[in-house]
């Protein structure tokens, strides 16, 4: 329970950082005499820059994350796929979320943050590496260990991921996304992958939000029209095939494992076929 109890309390110092240094800009924001509106707008991209640079910082700082972890190497052709396929299918998500008009209630804000150099370094780079390593690295690792399931720290760690976003219009993507991160993280044991994905996710979203603002609805690309549904139906095919791929490889992997265990633990019975590899069932091995 010592790790339950600290990763709670990182998660309360994440939210009180951010909570802190919001109220510092306002004040100063205020002091200097500008509107209430208009401050809100100006002071969300650095306040958000600053504390999830020093949110990153606290969690090397304590050894909860460490630095070479989020650049851990794996093979190409791994990382490749991964990224295609988790690319592709939160594309595809977020094409099925759109004709859903759900509310986006900080559309005004997130416009607003596509003009500043610190509107980008906070959505496409500083904030995709604290979110990933806030809940891949600690949140899914604890609850996979306290409920002993893969899939129990998967669900619960994209749910916290998708809450803590609070826009109705990111949470229905959010969740989905959160599931597809945390089972690449899962499969890969590399933190570089969910953040490459989240941060090339979040790239091609800033450039498209500045692109659209002058791009009338009849133009827009999405499921409801032909080209859209083409698209859409392209990245599902490339989602099934990746995902294919993925689990066909690491099938392999848990097959030449069991293999060499095997051939390192003679069997006792005629017929035994050696020990299990390291992959039961769902259970959470790190």
């Amino acid at each position: 329970m010592g790790k339950i109890r600290q990763t709670l309390i990182t998660l309360g110092i994440w939210i009180g950082i951010q909570l802190i240094v919001t109220v510092i800009f306002m004040i100063a924001g205020l002091a200097q005499g500008a509107d209430m509106n208009t401050l809100i707008n100006s002071i969300m991209a650095p306040a958000l820059l600053v504390s999830d640079a020093l949110v990153v910082i606290l969690l090397i700082a304590i050894r909860f994350c460490k630095f070479k972890e989020l650049f851990q190497k794996i093979p190409g052709d791994v990382f490749l796929v991964t990224m295609i396929f988790g690319l592709c299918t939160m594309f595809a998500v977020d094409m099925l979320a759109e004709p859903m008009n759900i509310p986006n209630v900080l559309e005004e804000q997130f416009s607003s943050m596509t003009k500043t150099l610190s509107g980008f370094l906070a959505i496409c780079l500083i904030g995709p590496i604290m979110e990933e390593i806030m809940m891949r690295r600690i949140i899914l690792t604890e609850m996979s260990k306290l409920t002993d399931s893969m899939w129990g720290g998967i669900l619960i760690s994209a749910l916290m991921f998708a809450v803590i976003h609070l826009n109705p219009a990111q949470v229905v993507f959010a969740l989905p996304a959160g599931i597809v991160l945390g089972w690449l993280y899962c499969k890969t044991r590399s933190l570089m992958v969910p953040i490459c994905i989240h941060i090339l996710n979040n790239t091609i979203s800033f450039l498209t939000i500045k692109l659209d603002s002058g791009v009338e609805d009849s133009f827009r690309i999405t499921i409801t029209n032909t080209l859209g549904l083409v698209i859409f139906c392209v990245l599902v095919i490339i989602s099934i095939g990746s995902l294919i791929w993925i689990l066909k490889y690491y099938s392999d992997q848990a097959k030449a494992q069991e293999a060499a265990m095997t051939q390192e633990t003679p069997a006792v019975q005629t017929g035994q076929t050696g020990a299990k590899g390291a992959f039961k069932g769902d259970s959470y091995e790190k």
